[in-house]
Parts: C-alpha cells; structure tokens; sequence
C-alpha cells in the first residue's frame, strides 16, 4: 500500500454525516453500487429512500469517518436505521426496537486498515443507547461482521427457477390472464394488509410460551414493506420507463396474500413476506403457498426475470414450493441452498449479550435494507 494512504485511528473522525458528507458518500459507494443506474439516478434513489416513511425524520442515520481536518475526504460510511420489533423473553412479550445497519463502505484506497471495524465499533455505541438489538446481512462471508459481535443466523433458501419463458400462445398458468384462485395486490391495498398482519404477528408472540429462549421480529409494518417497493419503483422508472403494479397476491378467500420485490439488478424476484391470518389446516396453508407462488412465477415471468427466492422457507413453504415445480415440471425448477456469501443475516443484542437462546422469527427478505 502507498504510504500515503497508510492511516491510524487518530487521522480520523467518526461522526454523523452532514447533508453534503451524505452526499459524497453515496458518490463514493455508488462506484461500486450504482450499476444497473447511472451515478446520478443512484443519488437520486438514496435521496428518494432517505425521504420515506421508515427513514425521515432521523429513523434512518448516516454515519462517516472522515480524514482529520478534511471533512470532505470520506474514508468510510455506513447507515443504520431504527425499527419497530417484537420480543418475546421467556414468554413475556414486549414491544421494542432494532435497527438495521446498511451501505457499509470503505473508500478503496484505504482499506485493510481497521477503519470499518472501528466505525462499526462507534455505531454500536450509539445504537446501543436506544435499541434492543440491530442486524446486518453480509455481502463478505460469515466471518467479517461475526468477529465485529454480529453472528450469522439461518441463511436458507428455496429458489423457483425458470427454466424457460412460457409460450404467450399456450395457454400457460403463469400467463398473469390465467392467475387462478388469487388476485395481485396494487400499493394501495398493502397499508391494510400490513396492519392485519401486524396484530396476528402480535398475537402470536403473546402465545409463546416460557421455554427459555428469547424471540425478536421486526415487525412487518407497511413502512417496512413500502421502502423496498420504493426501492423497486424508483428503479423501474429510471431503468424501464415504468414499474410493477403487482406488488404481491392474495388468494381469493383473503385467508393468505404474498408480497415480493423486483430486483432490477439480480433480476429475480425477492418474496418479502407470506402471511396467513386465519385458521386452516397444514394441508390448506400448502395449498394457499403454491398459489400464491405460481403467482409470483407469473410475475416474475412478465417482468423477465429468471428466480423467484423464497429467504428461509419453512416446512409447508417448502413443501409448497416444490408443488409448484411438480406441477410445471417444463417450466419450474425447485431448489434448496445457503446463501454463504451475499445478504448473510447477523444480529447482536445491544451490549453485545449471548445469542444462543435467541430465535430470530420471520427471518425474511422484508427484513433486509
């Protein structure tokens, strides 16, 4: 390394980034992130996320080290962003919060010096004074952030593969004319849906029971849903000229309903969330899944992408899952895998307490930011 790159703790400042810091940080990480966008929409998409529901208002905090004396000379940055979450201790439930750290970004010409690490040290200071945890998902591997007290938690997945793009002349199930047993759901419908879902998330970590381990949820409130939806949004109008009106399904009876995200760059499709609100048998919930799943196949075909990813299926959403491939065998292909190097979770307790007891539930993509 140049020596003129070479730093110590003490030619830094850690601090939180002013409006023009914000900005040059962006600039730097957009290098990197920016593309399927040019840098300018990649700006513009931070600023467009900064202004959203779940960030304004401070919620969301941009943090940088700079070089001492040089406040416009950004040697690393990240965010974090504070969020509403769910505890059950020992059967005792609770509200709190958490946050979710993002953007995590070295300037390239110093890295390899412990600046991220010492940044990331100052962030769990600040985040420990008023929150119950916060989580990470690595794009690094599994040891990284684990070294910095975040372990890695469940990283599974089930993918429906498209193997080829259904024939427009057949008459194919995933032709979104052919959607069967469920309707899309526009933006506007969700506020409702996400409030349903809320309360019998809330219901149900009331009824655990005191077996000794602890509990977190974020919880999955339209303000959560709707920043990935701005994300998509923002990028589907830069990219395609337009964007989705199909934000997720709901089978007819309203007794289950899916949300997904379009993801531009990897151009799959990212299941944020299955919910089921009332009661029904193992067989019933399978079925509703593989409705629902053939939905966001459809989806994802119109919109050609190749993937739909389903983050940490259980056994009915598994066994769903595969339905869907036995019964498009020429279109679908399932399978099962761990996610070890991109979008890892990691989740530390504030004070950095033990994790063994801890049970991270609805580990899904709606989490992520």
């Amino acid at each position: 390394m140049d020596e003129s790159t070479s730093l110590q703790t003490t030619d830094v400042v850690f601090a939180e980034a002013t409006p023009e810091q914000r900005q040059l940080s962006w600039a730097l990480n957009g290098e990197s992130w920016a593309p399927p966008l040019s840098t300018s929409d990649y700006l513009a998409r931070e600023e467009h996320l900064s202004l959203q529901e779940l960030s304004k208002d401070g919620q969301c905090k941009y943090w940088v080290v700079y070089l001492k004396g040089h406040p416009r000379k950004i040697i690393a940055s990240c965010e974090s962003t504070r969020k509403t979450i769910l505890i059950s201790e020992n059967g005792v439930s609770r509200e709190g919060h958490g946050y979710g750290i993002a953007s995590v970004y070295t300037n390239p010409a110093y890295r390899r010096q412990g600046i991220a690490a010492m940044m990331l040290h100052k962030v769990q200071e600040q985040m420990d004074r008023d929150s119950d945890c916060s989580v990470l998902y690595s794009d690094i591997g599994r040891s990284y952030y684990a070294n910095l007290g975040w372990p890695v938690f469940p990283s599974q997945q089930a993918v429906l593969s498209l193997t080829k793009q259904p024939d427009a002349t057949e008459n194919s199930t995933f032709s979104p004319s052919q959607l069967a047993r469920a309707r899309y759901l526009s933006i506007t419908q969700l506020p409702d849906l996400c409030e349903v879902d809320e309360l019998f998330l809330s219901a149900r970590f009331d009824g655990f029971p005191a077996d000794g381990k602890t509990r977190i949820s974020f919880l999955p409130s339209f303000a959560q849903i709707s920043w990935q939806l701005a994300r998509e949004d923002f990028m589907a109008e830069k990219l395609l000229g337009k964007s989705p009106p199909n934000k997720g399904a709901i089978v007819d009876n309203g007794r289950s309903w899916i949300y997904w995200s379009h993801n531009w760059r990897t151009k799959k499709l990212k299941v944020l969330r299955i919910v089921h609100v009332r009661e029904a048998t193992a067989e019933q919930r399978i079925d509703d899944i593989k409705v629902l799943l053939e939905a966001s196949v459809a989806e994802a075909s119109a919109w050609g992408m190749s993937e739909v990813v389903v983050w940490n299926p259980d056994g009915e959403t598994t066994t769903g899952s595969k339905a869907v491939g036995n019964t498009h065998l020429d279109v679908v292909k399932v399978f099962f895998n761990e996610r070890t190097e991109g979008s890892i979770p990691s989740f530390r307790w504030a004070g950095g307490k033990d994790v063994k007891s801890t049970v991270w539930e609805e580990n899904f993509y709606y989490c992520w930011c």
